[in-house]
């Protein structure tokens, strides 16, 4: 069980008979740090996912999947479906997840063979509820699973990964518009005929002090409505990184992704395209 909730890192994290202490963060940032990049009015963010990968897998069945959904309560009232890449607009080709959204639509758990996450869905147009709130979240979530599958041991590896949906006809209209992220770099084989539909590209970065990695995908993608199809630009960034590091722990290493992946961001993005979203000082 997790003995303190949130915002309490110097209790001990009891997941079964292995236990992980938490440490304070170490990363000199804190939540609403002043010197964080600027926010926006409307950003494109459309996901956010906090997760982790135990240390035995997970092993999923129709049992756990009904209490699950009695230990999370009347909010989680929605049925389970199976995700796959094209869902979470990645660049992994086999993974399948179970998932789970809450009555309002804007909350999903999403339980894979290593571990779990819990994130903010933004398809709806919901609001961004910042960081903190998602982190609570993910929190709940932890304490539900520990408690009905405590086989699991000790986390491993935690992870964060921040989604955005960037339309065609918002900052860009043509490929050739794409430059308003610093990693994209005109065609390179312009005299094979390649074109740019269906684009998809990764980079991969080590983070300071071998805490982890982070990861940039970028995708082109043509999707359907109910009246057009519209083409829409998919940047994915990812933190990820391992609990077992001296100066590391699970909560630790989330705080510290988050803010590797604000700044990355910032980094990324030409203030052109920064000013379109409406970039002000953070609340």
């Amino acid at each position: 069980m997790f003995l303190c909730g949130f915002g309490c890192f110097n209790d001990v994290f009891d997941c079964g008979a292995i236990l992980l202490t938490l440490r304070p963060p170490r990363s000199g940032f804190g939540f609403g740090a002043a010197d964080l990049p600027q926010e926006y009015d409307h950003p494109p963010l459309i996901e956010v996912w906090l997760g982790v990968e135990f240390d035995q897998p997970l092993i999923w069945n129709d049992t756990i999947e009904v209490a699950m959904h009695q230990r999370l309560g009347s909010d989680w009232s929605g049925i389970w479906k199976s995700i796959g890449p094209a869902e979470r607009h990645s660049l992994e080709t086999t993974r399948i997840e179970r998932q789970l959204t809450d009555i309002m639509g804007d909350r999903a758990i999403r339980f894979g063979a290593p571990g779990f996450g819990f994130g903010w869905l933004g398809h709806n147009g919901s609001r961004y509820p910042r960081y903190e709130s998602i982190r609570d979240g993910f929190v709940a979530t932890l304490d539900a699973v520990c408690e009905l599958m405590p086989e699991l041991g000790s986390p491993l590896r935690w992870n964060i990964a921040y989604v955005n949906r960037i339309p065609q006809g918002t900052v860009w209209n043509s490929p050739e518009d794409w430059g308003f992220i610093r990693l994209w770099q005109p065609n390179p084989l312009p005299k094979l005929g390649i074109l740019c539909d269906g684009f998809a590209g990764r980079w991969q970065f080590p983070l300071d002090l071998e805490r982890g990695l982070l990861a940039i995908e970028l995708t082109h993608e043509m999707q359907v409505s109910d009246e057009n199809p519209f083409e829409s630009l998919w940047l994915r960034i990812t933190a990820s990184g391992s609990t077992e590091l001296q100066e590391s722990s699970l909560f630790d290493g989330l705080d510290f992704g988050r803010e590797k992946i604000v700044r990355a961001f910032s980094e990324l993005i030409t203030p052109q395209a920064k000013c379109f979203w409406g970039e002000g000082p953070r609340r």
